[in-house]
């Protein structure tokens, strides 16, 4: 069984089904557009990471399309299946994607037989099929938000050549560094991330901690300020009944801020060993990946950038 070949626009396209099923790349020189003609989220993402990784230009730089009428299908929290591919089309409608189809098939004539792979390291040869499609589609290398990625943003094509989360966090943002050190791309402030500092996981959960023990199962009760005798204490020693009265002089508190205050909290440490009472409750973060725990302070700082191919990436990364 083979894939169905239909002509619109003048362009041959390829609707992807079966090799989809089986995990094969057809022959990327028999048809000018690759169109998604499959529901499965999983085989789909499959079969685009294999379109990704390809070593040949003629497949990972090929124009591919998703359906929209297979959005819903896709519809997880965490799809960038659009990242993976050039994005939804609708009923087959190509005809405005026609000058970006021409301009792919343009460089992939001109360039396919002058690269060189065999002498490339492998970072190398990240760096030319990064540049190769962001180059072709006119894009920026933006990061998108990921809930599962470590940091909570996501390079999605660029992480895709890579196997585990850790390997693509941690050589993606290498090789980008290295281009931006080169002047090969510049780059745009979007955000800040704040890591773990054992494992870099931005899967953090921040909480109140007993400054004497650690411990972080507290209890916090207001604080009361009685103005006319000056009496300060927990909020649950004024209740008498359904009123608020002085434990010292006996007068009922009847208007905040005319009677009384809040003047602040105070913790006390629910571990029986410890049972410390305190008002200033310093903050721990314990890290849900590997579940060290770090003050504030031991948090690695991260920039999230976009990214833009100078001039100087041109030349020496597109050979332009």
């Amino acid at each position: 069984m083979t894939d169905t070949v239909i002509e619109i626009h003048g362009k041959k396209v390829l609707l992807l089904e079966h090799a989809i099923e089986h995990d094969v790349l057809p022959d990327p020189c028999s048809t000018d557009i690759w169109v998604i003609n499959h529901s499965d989220e999983w085989l789909v993402r499959r079969f685009l990471r294999r379109i990704v990784r390809s070593k040949n230009i003629k497949i990972y730089l090929k124009p591919v399309f998703l359906q929209k009428e297979f959005k819903k299908f896709y519809a997880t929290k965490d799809n960038h299946l659009k990242y993976l591919s050039d994005g939804y089309i609708k009923g087959l409608d190509i005809i405005e994607k026609i000058p970006l189809i021409e301009q792919i098939s343009f460089f992939v004539s001109k360039y396919a037989d002058k690269r060189n792979y065999e002498n490339f390291t492998e970072n190398d040869f990240f760096i030319q099929k990064t540049f190769d499609y962001y180059y072709t589609r006119k894009k920026r290398i933006t990061p998108v938000l990921k809930h599962k990625s470590l940091t909570g943003y996501s390079y999605p094509r660029i992480e895709t050549y890579f196997y585990n989360n850790r390997e693509a966090f941690i050589n993606s943002r290498m090789l980008l560094q290295e281009a931006f050190t080169n002047n090969w791309l510049t780059r745009h402030y979007v955000d800040t991330s704040h890591l773990c500092h054992k494992c870099s996981s931005g899967f953090l959960n921040y909480r109140e901690i007993c400054p004497k023990c650690s411990h972080h199962n507290l209890k916090a009760s207001n604080l009361i300020h009685h103005f006319r005798c000056a009496y300060v204490g927990v909020e649950k020693d004024f209740i008498f009944k359904d009123k608020m009265v002085c434990p010292k002089c006996s007068s009922e508190l009847r208007n905040l801020g005319v009677d009384y205050d809040r003047p602040g909290k105070i913790f006390n440490c629910k571990n029986k060993k410890c049972q410390h009472e305190f008002q200033d409750a310093p903050v721990g973060v314990h890290c849900v990946d590997c579940e060290t725990e770090q003050a504030p302070h031991e948090l690695v700082v991260r920039k999230i950038y976009e990214y833009e191919i100078t001039a100087q990436g041109m030349k020496i990364g597109l050979h332009l």
